[in-house]
């Protein structure tokens, strides 16, 4: 009898376990990406899941120049019940479509998506948005991805390619399944880049946290070793700086980054989730090839500050993209990728110039400005003007502290304080940060260049750092004191990076 109750326990048991198997596979999400080597600007998607609403849609930031939004490049849209049914399906605006049928559902949905994004212009450039090359094609997930519900879990996503490409991909590969990828939620979906081609791909590690490269065109990857060993350089140094690998929040955990390089001539980039698109000029002069560089370090380290440190509201712009400017010259400077001439050289002619002829100066606040989200059109009052924030404030700490504490402090105490939660800081935190590190009461100065719209006296801050510093035909121009006291070299040194 024993025996025979054991028997039907082990029945149950196994008669359970394959229930809730062919649950959980019921209620999975899959994605199929197909690109044929005869059309590689023809994308097939094909999706499985079930239905949780009604609504399909595509994410509503960006394409506002196109009534349809992102589907202005989507065709041929279907929707099939389990049994092969066509649904009925009603086209909505921006970029949504409404499903007529039941919820809670297993249906396949598949549509094309026609790669002619790099047709327009595009505001933010279009390294963020999905182009071709002849050694492959480039997406953002927002361009391609049709979702539904808000909430979804382990979604598989599959490439089908040609034989000769690879695939370079955020999401956590699948063992023993080639091309084969599992997304977290719909934000890691989502939130996402891929580059699929003949590319280069080269990786590393630090700790618990994988920096992928995929290198596109045959100028870029031929330097693979160069620009292994400027991202080690920079990655360490930022380390070293903040403390650890970065630290998002709970719900935005990430070990895996991707930096997706190609060739152009318009040099660019972008962050787009933790990962980061750049288009370089191989072929560029000096300058050209400084910039490169310099956004890739500038993009790299918002993975600290701007998606560990997370500000409160846009109006903190400044200071994220001023500080995250500040520490990308002194991360290109410690690993030798610029020289001190050429740090000198852009904070004139990336900078200054920009700030100075910037057409909110001395009529909006820097603060005011990035608080009506104009980053692009204010580019010099937030990015030149934040920097310059940045660097007074920093020299000043130096100067009252003598050289013992610094601008390192607040960006190591900040990311002790909100990386790894869903705290946001204000200004008003930056501000009280800054006063006791300074031993001063910052009020006056954020009155008038932060919050007011007096120009940084960038000269006057720079001339306590060993620097002889003057304003000429609206240039910057900068060179060493033939001799600074021992305060001065030291505060000098902490300001490039040494």
């Amino acid at each position: 009898m024993v025996k025979v109750l054991k028997k039907v326990s082990l029945v149950v048991f196994f008669l359970a376990l394959v229930t809730t198997t062919s649950a959980a596979e019921k209620n999975k999400t899959f994605y199929r990406l197909t690109i044929d080597a005869s059309s590689p600007r023809l994308l097939k998607v094909e999706a499985n899941f079930v239905l949780q609403d009604n609504l399909l849609y595509m994410d509503e930031a960006g394409a506002e120049q196109f009534p349809k939004h992102w589907a202005n490049f989507v065709q041929n849209v279907k929707i099939k019940d389990a049994e092969g049914n066509l649904l009925a399906v009603e086209e909505l605006p921006d970029a949504q479509w409404k499903v007529k049928s039941p919820i809670n559902q297993k249906i396949t949905l598949s549509y094309e998506v026609v790669l002619k994004h790099d047709d327009y212009e595009w505001a933010g450039g279009i390294d963020g948005i999905a182009f071709a090359r002849d050694w492959g094609v480039f997406y953002a997930g927002r361009t391609f991805l049709i979702l539904n519900g808000r909430k979804r879990n382990n979604i598989e996503v599959a490439f089908y390619i040609p034989k000769n490409w690879r695939v370079t991909a955020p999401w956590e590969p699948l063992k023993n399944k080639k091309n084969v990828f599992l997304a977290k939620n719909l934000a890691d979906l989502s939130e996402s880049i891929f580059f699929a081609g003949t590319h280069e791909e080269i990786s590393f590690k630090r700790n618990n946290f994988e920096l992928v490269f995929a290198l596109g065109g045959e100028g870029i990857a031929s330097q693979k070793d160069a620009y292994k060993n400027l991202s080690q350089g920079v990655l360490d140094y930022y380390i070293n700086l903040m403390g650890r690998i970065p630290n998002p929040p709970p719900d935005n955990k990430f070990k895996k980054s991707i930096v997706i390089i190609n060739a152009g001539k318009d040099v660019d980039g972008e962050v787009i989730g933790n990962h980061i698109s750049l288009i370089l000029d191989p072929n560029g002069d000096r300058q050209t090839q400084m910039l490169a560089k310099f956004i890739f370090a500038h993009e790299f380290f918002h993975l600290w500050n701007g998606k560990s440190i997370n500000v409160a509201s846009s109006g903190e712009e400044w200071f994220k993209e001023g500080v995250t400017n500040y520490y990308a010259l002194q991360a290109l400077h410690h690993t030798g990728a610029i020289t001190e001439k050429d740090y000198f050289d852009m904070l004139n002619n990336l900078f200054y110039k920009r700030y100075s002829t910037d057409s909110g100066l001395g009529k909006s606040s820097m603060r005011d400005v990035a608080a009506r989200a104009e980053k692009d059109k204010h580019w010099g009052l937030i990015y030149g003007g934040g920097l310059f924030v940045g660097i007074c404030q920093d020299i000043a700490i130096r100067q009252k502290t003598a050289n013992q504490k610094s601008l390192d402090n607040l960006m190591k105490n900040f990311f002790k304080e909100y990386g790894g939660t869903n705290k946001t800081y204000t200004t008003a935190d930056v501000q009280k940060s800054l006063n006791a590190l300074g031993e001063k009461d910052q009020a006056d100065f954020f009155k008038q260049y932060v919050f007011g719209v007096e120009r940084v006296p960038i000269e006057k801050c720079l001339s306590s750092a060993g620097l002889n510093v003057r304003i000429e035909n609206g240039e910057l121009r900068i060179s060493k004191k033939a001799s600074p006291d021992k305060l001065e070299e030291a505060t000098l040194k902490g300001i490039l990076g040494k």
